[in-house]
């Protein structure tokens, strides 16, 4: 059998056309470097070399093995170098789920930062349901989740990364839009358009406190998952509603949005599964000063 060492030795041995300068470069025995030599000759059933008192000099052989060996050692050295990166956590590809509302926030330099740091990591990006993204990662189909906070999933770690004041949005042509002092309980009437309890509980126990603080419960017309959709429906002139800040930043047309008196700051984060393997996700927290080597 041929061994990869012995190909290393016959490499040394092509390049410097000499036992005793090769044998040096390799920190090894003439004598030593001799027998490895002849014993590749004898694995692969040709001569590779031509010896005698004066010179060395390659056969047809071992031309043609010096040709193709070079790649050949040249694709493995790669291929070390490549897995000691991903194990590094400096090659490879991170999973990151995130729902619609995080990318007005500073999602994208954060997904910046991190490609600029790491440019051999893939990222693959999967915008999700928000009901859907703790169960992706605690099931392995994504390695976090960034997400407003959740009730928690038992096996998952969370960590904060980000608040938001709350904020109203109504259409642009709505009679309210205009008025400089606008209130919640200016909204007592209005048909609501809001994210049910199940998909964001902390939003939404925060929009109903702010609204009942304001002596009224919210008349919900429709109720969707993504506040994308929330914005939009309102721009159509569907309703009105209380989202997070961030969505002011959309410059989307048709709508107004207000600052909320007194909002209660909603949160947002990053979520894991401690047992994930997936050494990028380790530089990815590490960057965020969430885990050290």
């Amino acid at each position: 059998m041929i061994e990869l060492r012995q190909l290393r030795y016959f490499l040394a041995l092509a390049e410097h056309l000499h036992f005793g300068n090769a044998a040096a470069s390799l920190h090894l025995a003439q004598p030593s470097l001799s027998r490895q030599i002849s014993g590749l000759e004898q694995a692969m059933g040709c001569e590779l070399v031509q010896r005698n008192s004066r010179s060395v000099s390659l056969t047809a052989a071992g031309r043609e093995l010096q040709r193709n060996g070079a790649q050949l050692m040249a694709a493995f050295d790669s291929a070390i170098r490549a897995s000691q990166a991903v194990a590094r956590g400096e090659r490879g590809e991170l999973r990151i789920a995130f729902t619609s509302m995080v990318a007005w926030t500073g999602f994208p330099k954060l997904i910046k930062g991190f490609s600029e740091a790491y440019p051999d990591i893939d990222l693959s990006l999967h915008e999700l349901m928000p009901a859907e993204l703790e169960q992706s990662v605690a099931g392995g189909l994504n390695d976090i989740c960034l997400s407003f906070r959740q009730a928690g999933h038992e096996a998952l770690q969370y960590r904060p990364l980000h608040t938001e004041k709350l904020c109203i949005a109504l259409p642009a042509d709505h009679p309210l839009a205009r008025r400089r002092n606008l209130s919640l309980g200016d909204l007592r009437d209005e048909p609501f358009i809001l994210t049910p309890r199940n998909t964001a509980p902390a939003l939404y126990d925060s929009i109903m406190g702010q609204c009942q603080a304001a002596g009224f419960d919210p008349q919900v017309r429709m109720y969707t998952q993504l506040q994308g959709t929330i914005v939009n429906l309102v721009a159509e002139g569907l309703g009105v509603s209380i989202v997070p800040s961030a969505m002011s930043r959309s410059n989307l047309q048709g709508i107004r949005f207000h600052a909320l008196a007194d909002s209660p700051q909603i949160e947002f984060g990053i979520s894991w599964h401690p047992h994930n393997g997936n050494p990028c996700l380790a530089s990815f927290l590490e960057l965020l000063g969430l885990a050290a080597r």
